[in-house]
């Protein structure tokens, strides 16, 4: 029997923690209204009041369940976004895929988050997504043109979209298609798709100008 007093930490244990995995278990197989804080309390073997004391409400420890795994991420997005190269983008997913890696639902968290009816509270829920994972960077391709780093060929456009889909797919991919391929979505198995995936920029997007960091190592 649980014996923490409602709304107070009755141990040293990290049941912050233990609440933020808790909600990211149960909000990434279920819609946000069909998951209840004693069902969130349950999933971690805690009280619900504590629920209120750290998080305030249900919405606030969503907030902070986003905010936990995209915070590393976006501070690494605004420390390339200001040193750019050609190697910018592998940059950008190989960081976004070693913090996903550990994380693989979570983007299919944010999809359907993103995907959901126009209602009250799901705006609510967008406007957290929105706010937390605004792009500061949505033009990097446009400005990788402006520094004569994409071929004349290539639309800033497409070349973001190629992009992205190079970073989504992999984690929204249904697991009939990577039993099918045997793929793994493991840190070393991303590392390596992220070095392929940039040998594929450079010679697909990039002008003849760059020059990718194997041939800097050749050199």
């Amino acid at each position: 029997m649980i014996k923490n007093h409602v709304g107070r930490p009755a141990t040293k244990t990290d049941n912050r923690a233990k609440l933020i995995t808790a909600a990211r278990t149960l909000f990434v197989v279920n819609d946000y209204d069909k998951v209840s804080i004693r069902a969130i309390a349950a999933q971690a073997n805690l009280d619900p009041g504590l629920i209120r004391y750290y998080f305030k409400s249900k919405l606030g420890l969503f907030n902070a369940m986003l905010k936990e795994i995209s915070d590393p991420l976006m501070a690494q997005f605004s420390v390339v976004a200001d040193q750019l190269s050609d190697e910018t983008p592998y940059i950008i997913m190989q960081s976004y895929y070693r913090i996903m890696s550990h994380n693989p639902d979570f983007p299919k968290l944010i999809y359907r988050i993103a995907s959901m009816q126009p209602t009250d509270v799901n705006q609510e829920l967008k406007n957290i997504l929105k706010n937390i994972l605004q792009p500061k960077n949505l033009n990097l391709f446009s400005r990788l043109q402006n520094n004569g780093i994409l071929d004349d060929n290539v639309d800033p456009k497409c070349a973001y979209l190629s992009f992205f889909s190079m970073m989504i797919f992999p984690f929204l991919m249904p697991n009939l298609f990577k039993t099918a391929m045997d793929i793994t979505i493991a840190p070393e198995f991303m590392e390596h798709l992220a070095e392929q995936n940039n040998q594929l920029l450079h010679q697909g997007i990039f002008t003849s100008k760059t020059t990718n960091k194997d041939d800097l190592n050749d050199q």
